[in-house]
């Protein structure tokens, strides 16, 4: 079974150029991502790989079975 897709939103990457932009996750790197451009703007086309820092990509969904925890990137804790 492939594994489902985690989609999320670039925000402030390469001075804003790429705000708002929808991307897939790729993978977890020790400083950040790399995420596939789902969409293309200017001069990047859709399906180009782009390396982000945790805080340039908004992850909008988690695999089923993924946990959330402290520390875990891109989740945020519940201040509740």
């Amino acid at each position: 079974m492939a594994k489902q897709a985690i989609i999320g939103t670039i925000i402030g990457g390469f001075d804003g150029v790429l705000n708002g932009l929808p991307a897939r996750l790729v993978r977890r790197r020790k400083f950040g991502y790399t995420v596939e451009l789902l969409e293309a703007r200017g001069r990047l086309q859709a399906g180009t790989l782009v390396h982000l820092s945790f805080a340039e990509f908004l992850i909008h969904q988690e695999r089923t079975g993924d946990v959330g925890g402290a520390g875990a990137p891109g989740v945020i804790p519940s201040t509740a």
